[in-house]
């Protein structure tokens, strides 16, 4: 698990600085301006949706380090199945 959740993170910050955070300029006429805020807007939900994957998987890793992962907060085992869906698995699904 520690591999894969090291290569997504390297991944999720490769795709964060891929996107950035810069406002389109695409021209100067109302039809341009609605398309830079749908972009802009587009963008921005994405880039959220990756930086809390990016903090999820982070905090995986740290609990991995504390010898925590793989635990709830309430202390249950999360399946080794749920794991392997997804290695940043706080929670179990029942």
């Amino acid at each position: 698990m520690n591999l894969q959740l090291k290569a997504e993170k390297d991944r999720l910050e490769q795709e964060l600085r891929a996107i950035g955070s810069k406002f389109p300029e695409y021209g100067r006429n109302e039809e341009d301006n609605a398309t830079e805020i749908a972009d802009y807007q587009a963008t921005s939900a994405t880039e959220s949706t990756l930086e809390e994957r990016l903090r999820n998987v982070t905090e995986a890793l740290n609990r991995i380090k504390r010898g925590t992962y793989g635990i709830t907060e309430d202390g249950q085992t999360i399946p080794e199945k749920r794991l392997r869906a997804n290695p940043a698995a706080t929670t179990i699904i029942t």
